[in-house]
């Protein structure tokens, strides 16, 4: 099973939920991209399959998921809603460590 956490509402016409890490490890939020910088491997851009990939944390990285429920917390109380989107099958993974793995969709898989 795996974890993904995301803002409720889209950014764009595209329609997807972007997941609120990219924004922490942006700079948005110092202590947690400080923390996550420290623990949590930053996938290589090869992983993400030209763009189509999603992270999702392994539902035992409670350490990392504890984190980013805070960073959510945080996010919510400045008004943001942020969903938490659990998966069996996240797709075609394509890196993985011992805290989260990169997977390209299957709905995205089939387009191309």
């Amino acid at each position: 099973m795996y974890l993904r956490f995301v803002f409720a509402r889209t950014r764009d016409r595209s329609r997807l939920r972007h997941g609120i890490l990219h924004d922490a490890r942006g700079g948005s939020d110092e202590e947690t991209a400080f923390w996550l910088n420290l623990h949590l491997p930053v996938p290589p851009k090869r992983a993400f399959s030209g763009g189509r990939g999603l992270c999702w944390f392994k539902v035992d990285a409670h350490p990392c998921i504890d984190r980013v429920r805070d960073l959510a917390l945080r996010l919510e109380g400045r008004g943001e809603r942020i969903w938490q989107i659990y998966s069996r099958n996240p797709g075609l993974i394509t890196y993985a460590d011992e805290f989260q793995v990169v997977a390209v969709p299957d709905s995205v898989r089939l387009r191309v």
